[in-house]
């Protein structure tokens, strides 16, 4: 158990990656007060052995029901999710492990996405080295659609945000980085009837989009959260199958 509490609240949302050589962070949501009180984002180090060395507080009022994002970057760890304000204004924070001490979190990108609810719509990060990309979605100036930022130092500064969906986005963003500097996002975009589309593009490291590729069409609630990874100078994407409960894969071709 990556966690203290042991009562039956919210624990979740989690993400995960190595931040040592014999260890790993775990980042997720801890809601101990109940759905109507503020939810805390935390960090749990497990070591390789699978004892729990250490559990702090990272943001103590973040979005409730968003999926949380965790990576590492050579100068220390980066966490993107979603954050909260007592306005209810819920855009992307992120908060940088440098130094040995937690930079203070900063606001990614000032889109003032005002809604008294959780959209369940998280970020998702990628890092090489000192490359990060950042996807989310926001509706903003109701106006729903699906971004990009990129940073070349770590995450210590980002370029403005490219919009990355041309149609009715519904986010649920995946992104991954190639070896080439070019960041590949993939979201899901209003299709036919009460369907949805999957979709995916690639991002050069300037910010210039490429085509918009459809991968696979069907139920919002079927395909769920795909998600991208890379491997070697490969893209795969992972999905649901409406139909069955099977996950799907499929290779990018560039």
């Amino acid at each position: 158990m990556a966690h203290k509490d042991k009562s039956p609240v919210q624990h979740a949302l989690a993400s995960m990656t190595a931040s040592g050589d014999d260890e790993a962070s775990v980042v997720w949501l801890d809601a101990l007060k109940g759905e109507d009180a503020p939810s805390a984002l935390k960090r749990t180090v497990v070591s390789s052995s699978g004892a729990v060395l250490k559990e702090e507080t990272l943001d103590s009022d973040v979005c409730t029901c968003c999926p949380t994002s965790i990576v590492k970057t050579a100068k220390g760890l980066l966490v993107a999710y979603r954050d909260h304000s007592p306005q209810d204004i819920r855009d992307i924070g992120i908060i940088r492990f440098e130094n040995g001490r937690w930079q203070p979190s900063r606001i990614l990108n000032d889109d003032k996405w005002e809604i008294n609810a959780c959209p369940v719509n998280g970020a998702a990060a990628a890092a090489k080295n000192n490359r990060v990309a950042i996807a989310w979605y926001t509706e903003a100036q109701d106006s729903p659609r699906t971004q990009l930022a990129l940073s070349s130092d770590g995450g210590a500064t980002f370029s403005k945000p490219v919009r990355i969906s041309t149609g009715n986005s519904f986010g649920h963003t995946s992104v991954a980085l190639d070896d080439n500097g070019s960041a590949i996002v993939s979201w899901l975009d209003e299709g036919s009837g009460d369907g949805v589309r999957l979709l995916a593009r690639q991002v050069t490291s300037v910010g210039v989009a490429g085509p918009v590729v459809e991968v696979a069409q069907g139920g919002q609630r079927g395909i769920g959260y795909p998600r991208l990874l890379q491997v070697g100078d490969e893209t795969w994407i992972a999905w649901g199958n409406s139909g069955n409960t099977k996950i799907q894969t499929a290779r990018l071709l560039k």
